[in-house]
């Protein structure tokens, strides 16, 4: 197979902000929900998701739980609403305005539908990675025609940091002290087992999953954030396996 054209990370980076609709510097050095999760399921070499399902719900799922930790939304009854407040990161803030837009609240599990149906959020969440300098965007053209786009790990000092830390929040027996790495630590239940097995060794599986499956309904944590962690997560499962329902229907 012939292979040509390559496209570095400097020559896409205005594109990418330009398609995001900010190119002002994000708040803060520390990753959001949907940019770690998006990494704790990334092949470093073939620079794509091979370790969660259906990316794009889990991306939607992570980004509402962020946005809760942080302030900028409310949570009650199930039902979704922005507060005043401002993240300072693009995709945040644009998935702040849609909610925004909308007259009456929606449930979660409706946003995290919505927002994961299409791959819009979770491009986004890659470019604000590929902007991060942890992800490089690499366009080649397959035979000369056929547009091939990867994202490989060029910061694998960070990103194995990352599953490391997620790996020790998954398999020590002590409480989780940081409410962002219990909800981390809580969304590897709805990614699947397939993660849950590339973070963790065979011997310590099945007490990584029942603690995934404990963080997932905000065990471990302060009532307000178990709300939000417990909330988002339900939303999240039901949307990836109602995903998963509609795939293996359509297919038959």
């Amino acid at each position: 197979m012939m292979v040509v054209h390559t496209t570095s990370t400097g020559d896409h980076t205005g594109r990418m902000r330009a398609q995001r609709g900010s190119g002002a510097p994000m708040a803060d050095e520390r990753l959001t929900l949907p940019e770690e999760l998006l990494l704790l399921g990334w092949n470093d070499e073939r620079g794509r998701n091979r370790s969660t399902e259906n990316p794009n719900m889990l991306v939607a799922g992570a980004t509402v739980l962020e946005l809760a930790l942080r302030g900028a939304v409310t949570i009650e009854r199930h039902r979704l609403q922005a507060t005043d407040a401002h993240t300072g990161h693009p995709a945040l803030d644009r998935v702040l305005a849609e909610i925004r837009a909308r007259h009456r609240p929606r449930t979660t599990k409706a946003w995290v539908r919505r927002l994961g149906s299409r791959g819009r959020l979770r491009t986004m969440v890659l470019g604000q990675l590929v902007d991060r300098g942890i992800l490089q965007r690499d366009t080649r053209r397959v035979l000369g025609i056929v547009p091939v786009t990867r994202h490989p790990v060029v910061d694998r000092t960070r990103v194995g940091e990352l599953r490391g830390r997620v790996t020790r929040v998954l398999t020590d027996a002590e409480p989780v002290s940081d409410p962002r790495d219990a909800a981390l630590g809580g969304l590897v239940h709805p990614a699947g087992w397939k993660l849950l097995r590339r973070l963790v060794s065979g011997e310590q599986r099945r007490d990584a999953r029942r603690r995934a499956r404990a963080l997932s309904k905000g065990e471990a944590v302060s009532a307000d954030v178990a709300k939000a962690i417990g909330d988002a997560n339900a939303a999240t499962m039901a949307a990836v396996a109602g995903a998963a329902a509609a795939s293996s229907s359509g297919g038959s």
